[in-house]
């Protein structure tokens, strides 16, 4: 319930928002600011941050996308509603950043955050509780997916059990803006640790479905001890070895300027584990063979 009044909640809050933005500032003055030179992010460093946002999202719509009866609603109304979503959403959350920004005529990074943004804009108390209710509605969708991975992974634990743990878990890491610098710091040091790992598991993922697998999993074995998916004592240590090695090397080209600053380290990492996992595969299977 609180999901579909909150999601209804943040469409009026968008709306509000871009309102009061326009009302306070032109769109040619929005167009025409410039950051301090000094807090530009460089185009790399963009393209990681949004590449993490979207790769976390694409992992967590899909726990609950791949329980639809219609094959199309799991992936096409997913990619539409997604990028819809993030683009109208992004658009907005730029604008009234720039828009606090001239109206103060100061710039601080930290002022991105919707309730900083809702509060210099005078949006009021109504704001700040849709704020709370649609964050706790998407806290409850990432919380539930890893909860439901955690489960997926141990087997062991139920899945109360495992959101009891990730809840607490994640209880815990919403204090260190607290006690670490700033809350984009910690934020965008967050995205950046989400690009570092999942951008190699999902080239893994791409690699292993649609070129060694040809789109045809047999899903029974999923769960068969020494079944078709059973690899070494049931961990496909291949995959985990490139994997670590492609993690190492997005830790390195963070530190290589023309990737860092132009491309970024995602995209790049996401088709060396894709190349190196199906590439160490054939060879070993056929090896085996």
């Amino acid at each position: 319930m609180i999901e579909r009044v909150g999601i209804v909640l943040v469409f009026i809050f968008v709306i509000w928002e871009s309102i009061v933005v326009f009302k306070t500032v032109s769109f040619h003055e929005i167009m025409s600011w410039q950051p301090p030179h000094n807090l530009k992010m460089t185009p790399g460093a963009a393209v990681d941050v949004l590449a993490a946002f979207n790769l976390a999202w694409v992992t967590a719509a899909s726990d609950f996308s791949r329980f639809t009866g219609v094959k199309k609603n799991a992936t096409q109304a997913s990619f539409l509603g997604a990028n819809l979503g993030l683009f109208w959403f992004a658009f907005i959350g730029l604008i009234a950043t720039i828009g606090t920004a001239i109206t103060l005529n100061h710039f601080d990074p930290n002022n991105s955050d919707p309730s900083t943004i809702a509060s210099k804009l005078g949006l009021g108390f109504l704001a700040m509780i849709v704020i709370i209710l649609t964050s706790t509605t998407a806290n409850a969708v990432n919380l539930m997916s890893a909860g439901s991975a955690l489960t997926n992974m141990t087997r062991r634990l139920s899945l109360t059990v495992s959101l009891w743990v990730v809840t607490l878990i994640a209880t815990a890491v919403t204090f260190l803006p607290i006690f670490v610098a700033s809350f984009l710091t910690i934020f965008t040091a967050f995205l950046d640790g989400i690009g570092m790992v999942l951008g190699p598991e999902i080239g893994i993922f791409l690699a292993d479905y649609f070129w060694l697998r040809h789109r045809n999993y047999q899903i029974d074995d999923f769960s068969k001890a020494h079944g078709q998916y059973w690899y070494q004592g049931g961990v496909n240590w291949i995959a985990i070895l490139v994997w670590a090695v492609s993690v190492a090397c997005y830790i390195g080209l963070k530190h290589v300027s023309f990737i860092a600053n132009t491309i970024g380290a995602t995209f790049v990492v996401i088709l060396l584990s894709m190349v190196l996992y199906g590439i160490i595969m054939k060879f070993t299977q056929k090896q085996v063979k």
